[in-house]
This record gives C-alpha cells, structure tokens and sequence, in this order.
C-alpha cells in the first residue's frame, strides 16, 4: 500500500484536526472569475446570463504519493451558471439575479475531498440616480444570501488502524471499508455590494465598488469522527473594493483602456488567517492583464501538538499574482473592426509565484484557469435604467 510523504502526511493531518481552530475556506486568486464566491450579491450580475469555470491547482511541486500523478496539492474546481432578471414580474425595482453553482475541492492525492452544490439570490436597488447628487451621478445596492449544501468525506486506503492487523496475518481487512463522510451539512453566505460612478468631467468618470460578504454564518459542522467532538468551518469576512477609470484616449487609439486598481482582505480563525491581496487590472475590450500582491500576517506559532516542520506552518507567504485574459468571440470574430466584433466568452489565466514562506522552489506556485461565457440580452423594455452608468458597456472582459 502506497502512502504520502511524510510532509504530506503532516499537513494534512494539521488540516483535518478536530478543533474548530484548523478549519479553512478554499481560496482563488482570480476573485473576479469567480464572483459568487466572492461575494454572492454578485449573482445575477451580468445582463443575461453567464457560465463560470474555475479550476485552481495550488502547490503543484507537493510529491504525489502515488507513481504518475502529477501533484499531491491542492485542487479545486467550481462551476456556476448566472440569470439576471431585472424586470422580474415586471415590477419596479424588483431586479433579481440567481445564481446555480456546484464546487469540488481536494487535498493531496485526493483522500479528503469536499464538495457541494449552492443556490445564491441577489437584489439591486438604485440609491442615487444621474444628476441627483452633483459629481455623484449613481449609487446602486445589491444584497445577496447563498445557501450551500456541502459534504465532506476522507479517503481511508492511505490509514491503517491497529484493529486491521493480525499478528499472523498482517492487515486482515480493506482500508477502504472505513472510508469517512460527514452527513449533508448545510452553510449560509450573505453579502452587500455599493456600486457607484462618478463624474468627474463631461468626458470622464470612474466607477466604484464597495463590498461585504460573512462566510459560514452558521458555522457548519464537518465532523469526520466522533460527533462528541464536533467541528466547525469558522465564519470568514471578506472585504474587496477598487474602481475602473479610462485611461486618456490618444489618437489612433482603437479601443479605450482601463485601469482598476482592486484589493481584498480576507480574516478567518479569529484572524489567524489574514490575507491582503491588492494590485490592478488594465483592461479594454477583449483582453486583460493583472497584477497583484498577496500576504498574510500575523505570524502566528503552531497550534498546541501540531508540529512546526521547520517553519512550514507558521511562515508568512508573500504571492505575486500574474493573470491574462483574452475574449476569445472577438479574436475570432474576424473580417469586421475591432470596435464592431461580438464579445462575451473569456479565457483567462493566472500564475501565483510564491516569494517567501512556501516558496517556488518547495512547490512550484498555483495555476487558475477560468472561463466565463455570457449570453442572452437583457430586456430592456419596461427595466428602467438599471446598468446605464457601466463605462465599458458590457464589451470588456472584467466587470466589477
């Protein structure tokens, strides 16, 4: 029987602990692929429709423990379909947005896996209309609440218990007959986002968000073991911001571009995870390139019985982000100018290059691919102005 290496062993048993301390959310660097996740007042954001797919695979050098795998890290794949009803039965200011997403997230070779399915439901109000506020010309709020129903469950081929051995024999069952599953737990997500736009002259403005989202409200319980000892996925805050600005036009310019600085703070486990992430995107239509920085502090001393591997778990890891993304309708939307081309299906990709703590050498950065098609028109008739204030019109590949 095959086994982890004995730094895997570690650190999957440092996660999988039975304290309410050593339970953590997955994480994506692409945050804006991924928005739901984000924040689930975004759900419905997009005019139509949209279809997401997220893959991340974190720590990629980790050793497998079985002969041929590529990675014994982390991996996760997401999936969520978007409708956004602004006119929903036709009544004013009812504009909803829904949101259908399925998630499966594994650790090493794949011996503790989650996955589930969730339902996310938003609603936008406008605050402040053009010209109700002087250089303030909009103001939108959209609240939003997601429900997941969640399962847990670890492999135990890679775990044998002293009553399987036979001193004769040797193991004298399948270690596969005590595979652990946690029953069907369900979690709450609930979020607000601020959206507004600014004015600052006849020919430019910029467009801001704000927003909020608290993770695990109910603190689910994921026990693999005795329910007497029950734990808990902690509840998370997360707080993100930036704004998009057009970068000055110059002439022969075919497509204006733009510049939106973002950032995100992530706190969990009573901040022992504390994550900043902060960068820029610079984006026109049909392409974009990111930017980003990513830490996390405090230092923080390894808990009680868990050993510290020379300073894997209580290291701080310093990430830069990288990621592109391309439009693929408009790049393949030949014979017609750039302006005029049909936009919608996007390709992106992000590398994290560790800097310090788990650096390159011990485990060969993250990879997230993403791609997000939008489809359908929104309805126009009877919808008011809602979505008059975006600067892009839909046409660039990144919406906040």
């Amino acid at each position: 029987m095959t086994s982890f290496p004995k730094i895997s062993v570690l650190v999957l048993l440092f996660f999988c602990q039975q304290t309410v301390l050593l339970s953590q959310d997955p994480y994506f660097s692409q945050f804006f692929a991924n928005r739901i996740y984000l924040n689930p007042a975004y759900a419905g954001f997009d005019p139509g429709g949209a279809v997401t797919l997220n893959y991340r695979e974190q720590w990629l050098g980790i050793p497998a423990a079985e002969p041929g795998r590529l990675s014994g890290g982390f991996r996760t794949f997401s999936s969520t379909v978007d409708l956004q009803s602004p006119c929903f039965l036709l009544l004013d200011h009812a504009n909803m947005g829904f949101s259908l997403g399925a998630f499966r997230d594994e650790a090493g070779s794949a011996p503790l896996t989650s996955q589930g399915f969730s339902l996310a439901m938003s609603h936008e109000r406008t605050l402040i209309r053009e010209g109700a506020a002087g250089k303030l010309q909009r103001l939108d709020l959209r609240i939003g609440a997601q429900l997941q129903y969640n399962q847990q469950q670890f492999n135990s081929d890679y775990l044998i218990y002293s009553s399987q051995l036979d001193p004769v024999i040797g193991l004298s069952s399948d270690p596969s007959a005590y595979r652990l599953r946690s029953t069907l737990y369900p979690n709450m997500n609930i979020g607000i986002l601020l959206r507004g736009n600014l004015q600052r002259n006849r020919d430019q403005s910029s467009l801001f968000s704000i927003g909020m989202q608290l993770a695990n409200v109910n603190q689910p319980e994921v026990s693999l073991f005795d329910p007497a000892t029950a734990t808990h996925i902690p509840r998370r805050f997360t707080f993100h911001g930036g704004f998009t600005a057009r970068i000055p036009r110059y002439r022969g310019t075919v497509s204006p571009l733009y510049l939106s600085p973002q950032f995100r703070w992530d706190s969990q486990l009573g901040a022992r995870f504390n994550i900043q992430t902060t960068g820029f995107y610079l984006f026109a239509k049909g392409f974009y390139n990111g930017l980003f920085i990513q830490y996390n502090f405090p230092n923080n001393p390894a808990p009680p019985g868990v050993p510290n591997l020379g300073g894997f778990i209580t290291r701080n890891t310093t990430t830069l982000i990288l990621n592109a993304g391309i439009d693929l309708r408009s790049v393949l939307d030949n014979g017609k100018p750039w302006r005029k081309r049909e936009t919608g299906t996007v390709l992106g990709l992000t590398y994290d290059i560790n800097l310090s703590g788990l650096t390159q050498q011990n485990t060969l950065g993250v990879v997230e691919i993403s791609l997000v098609s939008r489809f359908g028109q929104r309805d126009k008739k009877n919808c008011g102005d809602i979505g008059r204030f975006e600067l892009y019109k839909g046409d660039c590949p990144v919406r906040f």
